[in-house]
């Protein structure tokens, strides 16, 4: 359904208290001030076009399940190439001899070099199917850098609201595409409380990739048809580094889609990575909370791209720490030494260049094999976020000191 009283596959519903909305540029449930998600008439949707069929489509990227993302009948994407990234087998990692099989999924292949891409494509396409002519983010550096590529391609105005410890890399990309740029005092938290009010100011449409955008969020799906596509088998584990979380949790939706299709029989245990110097989900998961807290200390680590305290929306933190659980997967920590060596490590090892926050699925996928977790002959998939050329003064400056 949606405003005009047209029926289509897809609606909004609240994950607090289940109220149903129609497909429109909500953030927040009328009823209670939840977050939303976007549901879906699955029955539908796979009696005319079963998924399997959807999958072997000839057409690359994410747009090949257009049917599972929110958008209207006719509408065109918004699209810079999107998704279709490498799933590579690890030989030199993960491959031990009585080991585990460990798979990297390269998200910095995406035409802005992180997994952002997937999101913002949908976003930017919602935008322009809801006749948005601007539109806002929060970010710490990749949703920036997305929002403005894929607002440019759209034709649309953006402004980006970023905090001052923003690696410059992805500042300059950001002044690149075309975007305002507007500084911060403060977090990651303080930038996304600003550019909520500033979107309901302008009437510009939210794109930050937070749960607050339900249509973004339904984007990260992609990544768990892919892989599955690729190996043609469910991992046991998927590892992916979180600041909110709705990469993981998008992903984990996309395994429960596959299993409603009839495609799979199993669901993967997601694990939830955090740099140990800003990690409120972590902490929730270690005191066997419910609920996440905004993170009481301050964010000492150089992985900005995760270093959210969660402090003006901790709730978006008890979203991701729920899908965890359900999965039976773990959150655990890494701290910026032990990014640092597996940054080299994973360069030197593998030919593959990773921003801070992403190699921070790989050094977890260690951690976690040699506390017993992961077991010999377990499928793991590790999710490479972003591409190390977007923090590469922060690491090149680490190197030399060796301090934060």
């Amino acid at each position: 359904m949606n405003g005009a009283g047209r029926v289509y596959d897809f609606w909004l519903v609240c994950t607090r208290c289940g109220t149903s909305h129609p497909a429109l540029p909500l953030y927040q449930c009328r009823a209670c001030g939840g977050s939303l998600e976007v549901a879906y008439d699955y029955e539908r949707i796979f009696s005319r076009l079963p998924f399997d069929r959807m999958s072997a489509r000839t057409a690359s990227g994410i747009w090949k399940y257009r049917e599972l993302l929110p958008v209207f009948p006719g509408t065109d994407p918004v699209t810079l190439g999107e998704g279709g990234t490498p799933l590579l087998p690890s030989w030199r990692m993960g491959s031990t001899e009585g080991g585990f099989q460990l798979y990297l999924k390269n998200e910095s292949a995406n035409p802005t070099l992180a997994f952002k891409d997937r999101s913002l494509s949908v976003a930017l396409t919602a935008a322009r199917q809801f006749g948005m002519t601007e539109v806002v983010c929060a970010s710490t550096g990749n949703t920036g850098v997305a929002a403005a590529a894929y607002a440019a391609r759209a034709g649309l105005r953006c402004t980006v609201y970023i905090p001052a410890t923003t690696p410059p890399e992805k500042l300059e990309a950001m002044k690149a595409y075309g975007a305002r740029l507007e500084m911060v005092s403060g977090s990651f938290s303080d930038a996304y409380a600003t550019s909520a009010d500033e979107a309901l100011r302008l009437g510009a449409f939210n794109l930050t990739s937070t749960y607050l955008n339900p249509h973004a969020v339904e984007g990260n799906k992609t990544l768990a048809y892919e892989i599955f596509t690729s190996l043609q088998a469910v991992p046991d584990w998927i590892v992916i580094p979180v600041g909110a979380g709705p990469l993981l949790s998008g992903c984990y939706k996309g395994f429960r889609e596959m299993l409603l299709a009839g495609v799979i029989d199993q669901l993967p245990r997601m694990v939830g990575v955090q740099a140990s110097g800003c990690a409120p989900i972590l902490q929730a998961f270690e005191e066997g909370r419910q609920e996440v807290r905004p993170w009481g200390g301050s964010t000492a680590t150089l992985a900005s791209g995760i270093a959210d305290p969660l402090s003006t929306y901790p709730e978006d933190g008890t979203r991701t720490l729920a899908v965890i659980r359900e999965s039976g997967g773990v959150a655990i920590g890494v701290s910026d030494l032990d990014m640092h060596h597996c940054r080299r490590m994973l360069a030197e090892r593998e030919g593959i260049l990773a921003e801070l926050s992403s190699v921070t699925a790989v050094a977890a996928v260690k951690a976690l094999y040699d506390s017993g977790a992961i077991r010999a002959g377990e499928l793991v998939t590790a999710v490479v976020t972003g591409h190390g050329i977007k923090d590469m003064t922060a690491a090149i400056n680490f190197e030399k000191t060796g301090v934060e």
